[in-house]
This record gives structure tokens, C-alpha cells and sequence, in this order.
């Protein structure tokens, strides 16, 4: 049986079809699309709203690479790195990361079996897969990547992805 939903889009975008009713990327939002005319163009907190939006769904088919979701983490990661902005400022925008503080306790925090097999402690990305600095903002994307900002003197420095089986 078909959904009544469902139904209607089909029909909607069948007559945009027949009529010739051009529609833009904006109009055509779905739960995963972004509202932004252009993610490259769109300001930190643009970017920072939109993105806080499509995570606010936690649709796994908005965690693909090269979605929506993708494209403005990419965008925030870059446009944060490149106004030098500090740890308070990248979670403003992207939302409470997966790790936060210095590299001796990112070193502490890396997974360790416990008592009875139990996995204590946190996955992260080995420790020269990320970059230099004093500080880091690390996010945790589809269970697999990673995000990572460091910071050298309470600013952004450098960040990097690291995918899960990624050792290159």
C-alpha cells in the first residue's frame, strides 16, 4: 500500500514536471538537505545553524559522505580553523564535542579493556593522525570519524578527518 505522503510528492513533483516549474536546491529541502542557498557563501553561523539543524534529525541517511551534513561540517572545519577561533567558539557551532581538553588526557581517554572484557574510555584516532597542538575539539561522526581541531595558544590551528580505517 502506498502512503498517502508519499503519494502526494510523487504527484506534486509530476505536475512541476508537466507544467514546466523549474524548482531550485533550496525549494527541494528534505530532512537531510540544507536550507542554504550555498554552503561555500553561507557565514559561520549560517553554517553553525544549518548544521546544528540536520543533526538535530539523526537520520542516518544524513551521514553519508559528500551529504549535506558533510559539506557543512567540512565548511564550519575550515572557516573556524581559518578565523583562528577558540574551543568555546567551535562548539558553539558544531555542538558538545566528543573530546575536549589536552593531549596528555586525550592519551588517558583512549580505550583500555576493564574488569570482565568491559571497554573502558573513548575511541579516538591514533595519536599521528592528528594534528599539532596543545588542545583538542574532537567530534565523532557515524560511529567511524573524526573530526579533530587543534589549538595552539587557545586558538584554532589546524584540523583533519580521520575515517576509520584510514592508516595512510
Amino acid at each position: 500500500m502506498i502512503k498517502r505522503t508519499t503519494l502526494f510528492k510523487n504527484s506534486v513533483i509530476l505536475m512541476a514536471f508537466c507544467f514546466g516549474i523549474q524548482t531550485t536546491q533550496a525549494q527541494e529541502t528534505t530532512a537531510c538537505g540544507t536550507t542554504l542557498e550555498s554552503i561555500e557563501t553561507a557565514s559561520i553561523d549560517e553554517l553553525g545553524k544549518e548544521y546544528r539543524r540536520l543533526k538535530s534529525y539523526s537520520n542516518p541517511y544524513c551521514d553519508t559522505t559528500n551529504s549535506d551534513m558533510h559539506k557543512l561540517m567540512e565548511e564550519l572545519a575550515k572557516e573556524l580553523n581559518t578565523s583562528k577561533a577558540n574551543a568555546d567558539a567551535i562548539v558553539a557551532q558544531l555542538g558538545e564535542p566528543y573530546y575536549r581538553g589536552p593531549l596528555s588526557d586525550y592519551e588517558n581517554q583512549k580505550v583500555t579493556v576493564g574488569r570482565g572484557g568491559k571497554m573502558l574510555g573513548k575511541a579516538l584516532p591514533p595519536q599521528f593522525k592528528i594534528p599539532a597542538g596543545d588542545y583538542y575539539v574532537v567530534y565523532f561522526w557515524r560511529n567511524k570519524d573524526y573530526l579533530t581541531f587543534a589549538l595552539k595558544g587557545g586558538q584554532a590551528s589546524e584540523y583533519s578527518w580521520w575515517e576509520k580505517g584510514n592508516y595512510r
